[in-house]
């Protein structure tokens, strides 16, 4: 009884630290490219431009860490927008410019395959009051559908 009695207690301590937790946003969304790092680079930024859609900058993680002396695999964020769908966001919600605009990282595992990850828009819908803005997440989530398209096999 003893034993039962302390199992008892540890399974309601796990589940109230699980509540504790802080929630994370939803599923990282990970898909294969066809090509390697420069073509999907490429394809990408062609992709993005005839959306009509800015590429506000690019980070390359492997040169910031080469640059320092460290090694890292080839890893590139992409982070573009167009103010004409994310400002309807910020108007509903001025803290969901923190993760506008939208980010897309490029990065090659340890076998030289080439990745794209993202958060799906509606992700934010966790984060911020953007209940009345299922259309434009939607719009969104089909730009990362078309850039994916554009590197796949």
């Amino acid at each position: 009884m003893k034993h039962l009695t302390l199992a008892f207690f540890l399974l309601i301590c796990i589940a109230c630290a699980g509540i504790a937790q802080p929630s994370q946003t939803g599923q990282l969304t990970t898909k294969p490219s066809a090509y390697g790092m420069e073509e999907t680079l490429k394809r990408l930024r062609t992709a993005i431009e005839g959306m009509g859609i800015n590429l506000v900058a690019e980070v390359d993680h492997a040169k910031a860490a080469s640059d320092k002396g460290l090694d890292l695999r080839p890893t590139h964020v992409l982070i573009f927008g167009n103010p004409l769908v994310g400002t309807n966001l910020m108007q509903a919600d001025q803290r969901a410019g923190l993760d506008l605009p939208l980010r897309l990282l490029v990065w090659e595992d340890e076998e030289g395959q080439v990745y794209l990850s993202y958060r799906h828009p509606n992700d934010l819908q966790q984060d911020y009051k953007l209940s009345d803005q299922q259309a434009v997440l939607d719009k969104m989530g089909k730009v990362f559908e078309k850039l994916s398209e554009a590197v796949s096999k």
